[in-house]
């Protein structure tokens, strides 16, 4: 199980597209769960309060009480996963669900919450830990930009959501994606950035995360021998 990771706009869906077209051309069986799933009971809820329409939205919900709808929509489709495939692919994952409620909260906190929503996920929930996360790491800053101008090949039609809006939340969720290594086993982290701060081509990220996997592999294959 891969899961790819990264901070709103970051390419998420461009690169698992890429990886998934990638591993079928190698022969393997995938499977794509992208979250979250806003066509389902839980995910519409997340979508309403990422909209931040009503009286109660995504950056006024407590963190432990916002991540409890991100959980229950990962738990409701891996009910049902089909088990048939050789790679499971995750566009978003539990990490996200940490990241991003951790940063919601003072840094003297936000440890007690990252590990209070990885157990909420795999301890009490029960759901798989994948065996790698590919973070994409870029600046908030091309975030933004993407948000605002459309120029992402996965951009959205919606409008930027309120995380999405907040300069110092994309900050926090970034440093806390570049350090969950120390906290998540599996955990690596793809920079986005070229030497001279410019994004790197989509191409080039996409053979970066190929290097990467292949590695995971490849270090998965010699354990078990």
């Amino acid at each position: 199980m891969v899961a790819v990771e990264g901070i709103d706009r970051a390419g998420k869906t461009t690169q698992t597209t890429l990886l998934h077209d990638a591993l079928v051309a190698s022969g393997e069986t995938v499977t794509v769960l992208s979250f979250p799933r806003y066509e389902t009971f839980f995910g519409r809820t997340i979508r309403e309060l990422l909209d931040g329409r009503g009286a109660t939205s995504a950056a006024t919900v407590d963190p432990r009480s916002m991540s409890l709808w991100y959980a229950l929509d990962r738990w409701q489709a891996f009910r049902s996963l089909d088990q048939s495939a050789s790679v499971v692919l995750l566009n978003r994952s539990t990490l996200s669900n940490a990241v991003y409620q951790s940063a919601r909260v003072p840094e003297a906190e936000a440890g007690a919450v990252f590990d209070w929503v990885l157990e909420l996920e795999f301890g009490q929930l029960g759901l798989p830990r994948p065996d790698l996360t590919v973070v994409l790491d870029v600046a908030p800053e091309v975030s933004r930009s993407r948000s605002h101008d459309g120029t992402a090949v996965d951009a959205r039609a919606e409008a930027p959501d309120v995380y999405e809006r907040s300069r110092d939340l994309l900050r926090r969720a970034r440093e806390g994606y570049r350090t969950a290594g120390s906290r998540v086993p599996g955990v690596e982290v793809v920079t986005g950035d070229g030497p001279d701060g410019v994004l790197l081509p989509i191409e080039e990220i996409h053979r970066r995360v190929l290097a990467v996997v292949a590695a995971a592999h490849t270090a998965r294959a010699m354990r078990r021998s």
